[in-house]
């Protein structure tokens, strides 16, 4: 079955279902009454995915429409541009505060829902909002990947999101400019790990 993609008008956020694996004849039922209790505990629909690619990994998406924000839209448009952005800084913590409210499952990010997260983990490095922050470099690593964040590789290149199916992979490398101070931030989901670098691209 095609998997959908997060277009640029969209935050992807999708749960695992924790009902997989077990008996796989009561699974389609448990799995039916974990999406009916995903859509009561946050109020919004939810639809079957697969984030698996070779061996399954059925996840529920919902889909936070960034139109219904405007400014989300331009935000996320401008970053992956790799354009300086010095105004609206608080609306990463707007986009951050929403997703995070889906942190008490098993979550999985596409490439939006993770840039907000790494920029909110910026702003904490920092301790407060920068003056301007810049995305240097975008990149999707595989989460069975042991290198540390400190070992892997500066890049200037910023790549277009992973497909659906390979989410279940996928740890999201950025680099990140705040005020002149270049900064690689990994999200894994609901984990991300920040690492002040020096600047050598």
């Amino acid at each position: 079955m095609p998997q959908p993609k997060e277009e640029s008008s969209q935050i992807f956020i999708l749960i695992i279902d924790e009902t997989y694996g077990g008996d796989d004849d009561a699974w389609e039922e448990e799995s039916h009454r974990f999406r009916r209790s995903l859509e009561r505990d946050f109020d919004c629909e939810f639809a079957e995915a697969n984030i698996g690619p070779g061996a399954d990994i059925p996840a529920f998406l919902t889909i936070i429409a960034t139109t219904t924000v405007p400014i989300w839209t331009v935000l996320l448009g401008a970053f992956f541009l790799g354009k300086p952005i010095s105004e609206n800084l608080t609306a990463w913590s707007e986009i951050g505060g929403r997703l995070r409210s889906f942190f008490g499952r098993q979550v999985v990010l596409a490439r939006n829902g993770a840039a907000a997260i790494a920029v909110e983990a910026v702003f904490e490095e920092l301790g407060g909002l920068p003056k301007t922050i810049r995305l240097l470099s975008y990149r999707p690593g595989h989460i069975g990947d042991d290198e540390r964040i400190g070992d892997m590789p500066q890049s200037d290149s910023i790549q277009e999101n992973v497909p659906t199916l390979n989410l279940g992979y996928v740890r999201h490398i950025f680099e990140i400019e705040a005020d002149g101070v270049l900064h690689r931030v990994t999200v894994d989901g609901k984990n991300t790990e920040v690492l002040k670098l020096q600047r050598s691209i």
